[in-house]
């Protein structure tokens, strides 16, 4: 289990459903889209995916629930990083888990808007 209530899925079915939501990031980006199928990985899956009012009204309106996704996956990427160093029978340098954050974000960052619109700019 998380340390962080933020995702704790016993506390909140909102942080079910953005766990959930977080390996949805690959295929979906950081988006509302990712948020509204991630019921469709559920338990007991839904038949379709959350309504963009039902999004809204549990992860936030427009870009905030974005946002929320974004801490999400910034979340458990932290606690996979703490389950690691338990784990490890070394202490890890800060050099070693700068690398390992950064490789955990590598693979989303072309996902993030923000980053895509940089990335245009600086190619023309």
């Amino acid at each position: 289990m998380l340390e962080s209530n933020y995702l704790d899925v016993a506390l909140c079915p909102r942080a079910q459903l953005l766990q959930l939501a977080v390996p949805l990031v690959r295929t979906y980006g950081f988006s509302r889209e990712a948020l509204a199928q991630s019921v469709l990985h559920l338990p007991k899956p839904h038949q379709q995916p959350l309504s963009d009012a039902a999004v809204t009204s549990l992860f936030g309106n427009g870009d905030d629930a974005r946002r929320t996704l974004l801490n999400g996956w910034l979340e458990h990427a932290r606690q996979e990083m703490r389950s690691a160093a338990m784990t490890s029978t070394t202490a890890p340098t800060v050099k070693d888990v700068l690398e390992n954050r950064l490789r955990m974000n590598e693979e989303v960052l072309p996902l993030l808007p923000e980053v895509s619109e940089a990335h245009m700019h600086i190619s023309t």
